[in-house]
């Protein structure tokens, strides 16, 4: 437990993990609740990773940086790496990645990566810092994976629940033809969806133009809802089994700054779908909200 810290508030209890700086508990004292996923390796064995310095998959699990090939499992390798908690405060903790020998094997730049968690009355509020502070342009992806349960309680039913939406005005949804995109397709914007094991057939849901989304049924009051304006891409997924044909009992709501290779890519790292960039010297700052009612 030497790597868990607490925060809390009249209204909220978190829990941060130095390792991958992972959000590992998000706990309403109104509603007596958890709402983060436990983490059981039976379905998922992760909670709320850090997705860096890439989102999803690359082609061949491979990307071209400067003329040379570097290997990069999915979602990259931020989630497996000791943060070291830099600030901590009466509402925030604040944990820094310092790019190394080891990260420079898989991802050759030198970057300093600092999430900040924020803790705001009936809120949590991530923040992502990204500094280039190495002597050339920085190509990176980053995203949030935080999972909530589904139904809130145990004696409530999945089919209760739905996600709803608050859109732009134009929307996209991205296609898979698993593990890579495929192509996208601008759609009606959607005002609810409701949960149901199929959904997840080929694997996540993938949209642009989202601004908000919030996990609730119709038999409470209760709710969880992912603030995530202007972010150009969020995933919604949780593993669909076919023997059973049955879901993980949580969905994931992820904001992302960067998407899983086409299928058609070309490999080149700065050229790759949804990548962001740095100029020597810069930073760049993206945050998202958790709130619960």
């Amino acid at each position: 437990m030497g790597f868990i810290n607490i925060l809390e508030n009249s209204n909220l209890l978190i829990e941060v993990n130095a390792n991958g700086a992972e959000l590992n508990k998000l706990f309403s004292k109104k509603n007596n609740l958890d709402f983060l996923w436990s983490g059981d390796s039976k379905y998922w064995g992760r909670k709320s990773p850090i997705l860096f310095p890439i989102v999803g998959r690359l082609k061949g699990s491979e990307t071209m940086i400067d003329d040379k090939i570097y290997n990069m499992n999915q979602h990259g390798f931020a989630r497996d790496c000791t943060f070291k908690l830099i600030r901590k405060n009466s509402n925030s903790l604040t944990y820094s990645l310092i790019a190394s020998e080891e990260t420079k094997k898989r991802f050759p730049y030198n970057f300093e990566l600092i999430i900040t968690y924020e803790l705001n009355d009936n809120n949590i509020k991530v923040l992502w810092n990204v500094k280039n502070i190495d002597s050339k342009i920085m190509y990176f992806s980053i995203g949030g994976h935080p999972a909530f349960n589904v139904p809130f309680k145990k004696n409530e039913n999945l089919e209760d629940y739905y996600l709803a939406f608050k859109t732009k005005k134009d929307v996209e949804k991205y296609e898979f033809e698993i593990p890579y995109i495929k192509e996208k397709n601008k759609v009606k914007a959607p005002e609810s969806i409701s949960i149901k094991p199929e959904l997840f057939k080929n694997d996540a849901l993938i949209y642009s133009g989202i601004n908000e989304i919030t996990l609730k049924s119709k038999n409470n009051t209760m709710s969880l809802k992912v603030s995530l304006e202007d972010f150009p891409f969020v995933g919604i997924w949780s593993p669909y089994f076919a023997k059973s044909k049955s879901m993980a009992p949580f969905v994931c709501i992820e904001p992302w700054y960067g998407i899983a290779d086409l299928k058609n890519s070309t490999n080149v790292f700065k050229n790759k779908l949804g990548v962001n960039k740095i100029e020597v010297g810069e930073e760049f700052n993206a945050s998202y909200k958790i709130t619960i009612t």
